[in-house]
């Protein structure tokens, strides 16, 4: 069964429609990649299944409930959001930050226990950023920032993870951590994942479904082999790509393009 659902969701910003009449799915237990040109709606849509963005018409459901109909709290204890650009108060540690995320499973004035501080050794440790924990979060660089606030997200145990562009500002090594780790998190944990990705080659290398958008619709949807074609990317990016086969993964990738025309 599909653990989120769009029917037929018309959403945008103020009089700006991004999204209309959009119908989509994402499988419960794989990981699911949103691909597609700058502007095409990626963030919109991420936003849609967060909750954040409210939609004009339509319905979105998570185990076929509405969730917009449903209490925030529970809706944050089974869906959390890595969005493209936080910030944080002026001031804030990164340890109290990463305490913000086991909020939705407190009450009212209610203190840590052992299980949210074992969550929140857990996030720490395989994002790498204990070195850190005291440091204010506005005096770390733009990687380190990136790796708390996915600590924080990973220490809010979800279910549903959604990111949006989790490897900006991250060099290549810290890239592959975060994809591997988001990957074991899938195997191991049984995490949903959905991530927005500009690189369109770890989207084919961590994911078991894409989504290809262009200005706003689903221009093709499936596996990596049905995503990462030259047809289908010369539909979306106007390029004609060379597609091989990547060395590690067997998975498609892209070794060159060039403008298409």
């Amino acid at each position: 069964m599909d653990i989120l659902e769009l029917q037929d969701v018309t959403t945008g910003y103020e009089k700006k429609l991004v999204l209309e009449n959009f119908n989509m799915t994402i499988p419960r237990g794989q990981i699911t990649s949103i691909v597609g040109p700058n502007g095409c709606g990626k963030t919109t849509l991420l936003h849609t299944l967060s909750r954040v963005l409210k939609v004009k018409y339509g319905a979105v459901l998570m185990d076929g409930r509405d969730i917009f109909t449903m209490n925030t709290k529970d809706v944050a204890k089974r869906l959390s959001l890595l969005p493209q650009a936080s910030n944080a108060p002026e001031g804030l540690t990164v340890r109290e930050l990463i305490s913000y995320g086991r909020h939705p499973h407190k009450s009212s004035f209610e203190g840590l226990n052992q299980q949210d501080r074992d969550n929140i050794d857990r996030a720490v440790d395989v994002t790498g950023i204990k070195a850190f924990m005291n440091r204010r979060v506005n005096e770390l660089s733009g990687g380190q920032k990136q790796r708390v606030w996915l600590a924080m997200a990973l220490a809010q145990n979800t279910e549903i993870i959604l990111l949006d562009e989790p490897t900006t500002y991250l060099d290549m090594k810290f890239q592959m951590e975060i994809l591997n780790l988001l990957k074991e998190l899938n195997e191991t944990a049984d995490r949903t994942i959905v991530m927005v990705l500009h690189d369109i080659n770890h989207a084919s290398r961590f994911s078991d479904h894409m989504i290809a958008m262009k200005e706003g619709r689903i221009m093709k949807l499936g596996t990596p082999e049905a995503v990462m074609t030259e047809n289908v990317l010369e539909d979306i990016f106007e390029i004609d790509a060379v597609i091989n086969e990547c060395p590690f993964t067997s998975r498609p990738i892209i070794t060159s393009y060039q403008l298409k025309g």
